[in-house]
């Protein structure tokens, strides 16, 4: 989830779009807060959980036009999603000044899964937190101020 204040932020913020060559492929958004505490959970009880294998996701899968949508209702400002061939969005990163060799891991990022299903959600956070994981809809809440600051 925090592609969206990290990486992806300059365009937000600059044209109010993100561009990406990832279609209508679904993603897990996880916040990097809810990582922390499941490791933070299989630290402190690791006998029980090694050689234990957990998916961190949460309960939903959604598209860069699905999470654009929230993004402009939460932020009051029409947030697009630009879908772009990858070839045009590797040399449009590289033009912007992206090293190659990110700019060729974001193409392949967002590319490939176009050609997957969509990812499955697992209810490991929540077993081992007692908790439910953040949704896109609270962290773009909680991060909004970022997204519309210049």
């Amino acid at each position: 989830m925090q592609n969206i204040t990290t990486t992806l932020l300059p365009e937000i913020r600059n044209s109010h779009s993100i561009t990406l060559p990832s279609g209508k492929a679904k993603f897990i958004w996880i916040d990097v807060e809810n990582i922390g505490e499941a490791i933070s959970v299989l630290i402190e009880s690791f006998q029980n959980h090694k050689n234990m294998v957990y998916e961190i996701t949460v309960g939903e899968n959604k598209n860069f036009d699905e999470v654009t949508e929230i993004m402009s209702e939460i932020t009051g400002i029409k947030i697009s999603f630009n879908k772009i061939n990858p070839i045009s969005f590797y040399f449009k990163k590289k033009k912007n000044g992206l090293e190659s060799g990110f700019a060729l891991i974001m193409t392949i990022l967002h590319f490939l899964p176009r050609f997957q299903k969509p990812p499955k959600i697992s209810d490991s956070y929540n077993k081992l937190t007692g908790s439910n994981p953040t949704t896109i809809r609270e962290i773009i809440e909680r991060e909004k101020q970022k997204m519309i600051s210049t």
